[in-house]
């Protein structure tokens, strides 16, 4: 038991570490670089080995665990939901702690023996709160009643989730800042151009191109000086979240069903 508490001690750290460290170059420069998975792979492949030996009876759960990790990590690149650097570093901490922390199991309790994805559902979890920023801003926006100026056309749902997931920023502030993506598009030309929201935000869409034609509608006078955007935080200090947020609380979306599924009235 003393092996295996240290393992899990050695891989909650270098997982923290490890994430910390990209999450916080992801946000300044959009990039992980190569090194940093060229050292923590190597230590994860060494920390797994010694578990494998130390942990003979769990080989089938710490495979499946990493093997659901690793599904994870090509089906979301693939639907261009997650990076590359997403990728590498969910599969690193899921070498680095494939199974619940024998010393841990949070103020709500971890029921799923696959810690990686509590910590993946527990990112998501976290990545809701991104919300806030976005409605904050809109709710101080004055004129509040020409919030959508350019946009009237759009239906009610589409005014919704740009007021949740986007804000009007001025086209040089969204020129300055690379974590800002457009929430809008102009189609056609002249008279014709209508305004509509995008909210094609995957991490693959191009950003450049679609700022040159929001600067040229600019330019030519079809909008004002003004856009909806979204800020498209890294997934990776989402994840180095839901980490903590799996150590110090547990399972929050199990807690939540399991306590949903407790309160409703059974018929009969």
């Amino acid at each position: 038991m003393t092996n295996v508490w240290l393992l899990d001690l050695a891989g909650l750290l270098a997982s923290l570490t490890v994430l910390s460290y990209s999450s916080w170059r992801d946000i300044v420069s959009r990039e992980v670089p190569d090194q940093v998975w060229l050292l923590f792979y190597p230590a994860a492949l060494a920390m797994v080995t010694v578990r494998l030996i130390v942990q003979t009876d769990s080989w089938p759960l710490i495979s499946l665990s990493i093997g659901s990790a690793v599904l994870v990590s090509l089906v979301l690149p693939y639907l261009r939901l997650w990076g590359g650097a997403d990728a590498k570093a969910f599969i690193c901490l899921a070498i680095m702690n494939p199974l619940v922390p024998v010393f841990d199991g949070g103020f709500l309790g971890i029921a799923n023996p696959l810690f990686p994805l509590v910590v993946f559902s527990n990112a998501y979890i976290a990545s809701l709160t991104s919300i806030l920023y976005p409605v904050q801003s809109n709710l101080r926006t004055r004129p509040f009643n020409r919030l959508f100026d350019g946009l009237e056309g759009e239906t009610r749902l589409r005014k919704i989730a740009a007021f949740l997931t986007g804000y009007r920023v001025s086209i040089r502030e969204l020129e300055s800042k690379p974590f800002l993506y457009l929430l809008e598009s102009v189609n056609g030309h002249g008279p014709t151009a209508r305004r509509r929201f995008n909210f094609d935000l995957r991490i693959d869409s191009n950003r450049e191109r679609g700022l040159e034609e929001i600067k040229a509608a600019a330019d030519s006078g079809l909008i004002g000086s003004t856009v909806w955007a979204s800020p498209g935080l890294p997934f990776l200090l989402f994840i180095t979240v839901g980490l903590l947020l799996s150590l110090l609380l547990g399972d929050v979306v199990w807690y939540g069903v399991s306590s949903a599924m407790q309160s409703t009235p059974r018929l009969g």
